[in-house]
């Protein structure tokens, strides 16, 4: 009986993390499209005001090359796959639309609405996304050379590892942007907006040097709460929040706070998240599907166990890790950003490519780790944190590698 109940009460605690079909679109509209594209232009020129209504729908993998989409609601479709080569979508609404692997070449969407939309490993090449409204939509590693994304809303997009020679953000704002291992490459940057959370391509944080010497305006980050993080190092601190990457992924409020799972054993003071435990550990690529729909989430695994685990390509950026054990564990491509990584033990863990940017890594052991082309930008370190050599970390450690030595 209750065994029953804990797999009821389980149950419940997923079904937030599920993801929601939303099919508010136009019957009429939907098989239009279905038709091709020719008699879609056809019948979308008979609407006269009214708004084409997709939104939600199921498009994934259509030949919508050429289609005129242009002020169509699409928010929340999943077009992934699709070819909307030459497609016209200016104005369009496609907030949290899924275009994973999509064929954009050429397509227009000038001034259209595109918040937390998923273009991972679309192609993007010549596009125009002028004006565009595209606050933390995905663009990892996306083929968007030559596209035009001037006067574009690009504040905390990921653009990692994406192709972005010969584009075109002349006048963008990328406050808060991830560009880490981008391909700028005769890009147009005069005039873009940065701030101090901005990620370049070489993983550096912009500065005002930088804007200076590439005719962009630096700018301030909007001021945050200030919230007081328990577990963290040094007891009566308070530790101003961050904001959200590119992920993407931030550290809010919502979660499933009442799924906490009181650990037993000589750790049994400590409590981290059953429902997010379990899940990241059933599968990466379902936990990051997870993470993109909720980027306020707020992800506790502090104390959770995740030795010799394969958490490749992981989306943990926010996380609070503390004191958790990743020994011997594939973190490859891992995205650690501005987690709360102090005192874990991460001996031996493979952290190839993995970005820990402005990480808490204060008490890591990191004894043995691969750390070849981490990213290590902003780490705080303290002389506890031991490092893959073996030696603590120490000032000049911390200056050589773009990091923050905390004096505990």
């Amino acid at each position: 009986m209750q065994n029953n109940i804990r797999s009821i009460l389980l149950f419940c605690a997923l079904v937030p993390a599920l993801p929601v079909s939303a099919s508010a679109f136009n019957t009429a509209d939907f098989n239009a499209l279905k038709t091709g594209v020719k008699s879609w232009n056809s019948y979308r020129a008979g609407l006269g005001g009214r708004v084409a209504d997709l939104s939600g729908a199921q498009l994934k993998g259509m030949n919508l090359r050429g289609a005129d989409l242009s002020y169509a609601d699409l928010s929340g479709a999943d077009l992934g796959s699709s070819d909307l080569s030459k497609a016209r979508l200016d104005h369009a609404r496609l907030d949290s639309a899924v275009l994973r692997s999509a064929l954009l070449v050429r397509a227009s969407l000038d001034k259209a609405r595109l918040h937390n939309a998923d273009f991972e490993d679309a192609v993007l090449e010549s596009a125009s996304f002028k004006g565009a409204f595209m606050q933390t939509a995905v663009l990892k590693k996306a083929d968007c050379a030559g596209a035009d994304f001037s006067g574009a809303d690009l504040r905390e997009t990921n653009f990692r590892e994406a192709r972005l020679a010969g584009a075109r953000l002349t006048g963008a704002d990328l406050r808060a942007a991830y560009l880490w291992r981008a391909d700028m490459s005769r890009s147009e940057v005069s005039g873009i907006r940065v701030s101090p959370s901005t990620v370049l391509a070489s993983g550096s944080y912009a500065s005002q040097a930088w804007a200076s010497e590439h005719r962009a305006e630096f700018l301030d980050d909007a001021p945050e709460p200030v919230q007081a993080v328990a577990g963290m190092a040094g007891a009566g601190q308070v530790f101003p929040a961050v904001s959200g990457n590119a992920g993407n992924s931030g550290s809010g409020k919502s979660g499933s706070k009442g799924n906490l799972w009181r650990m037993s054993g000589p750790s049994a003071a400590v409590v981290y998240d059953q429902v997010l435990y379990k899940k990241l550990k059933s599968g990466v690529f379902a936990w990051n599907e997870m993470r993109k729909r909720d980027r306020a989430m707020e992800v506790n695994l502090r104390e959770a166990k995740f030795d010799q685990k394969n958490l490749s390509y992981a989306d943990l950026a926010n996380a609070m890790l503390q004191g958790s054990s990743f020994r011997k564990a594939d973190l490859f491509d891992a995205d650690l950003r501005n987690a709360d990584l102090s005192g874990c033990d991460m001996r031996e863990a493979n952290l190839e490519k993995a970005d820990l940017g402005g990480a808490d890594l204060c008490g890591v052991n990191l004894w043995r780790a691969n750390l070849s082309r981490t990213r290590l930008n902003g780490v705080k370190v303290s002389a506890s944190t031991i490092l893959d050599t073996g030696k603590k970390a120490n000032q000049e450690w911390a200056e050589r590698h773009d990091a923050v030595f905390i004096h505990e």
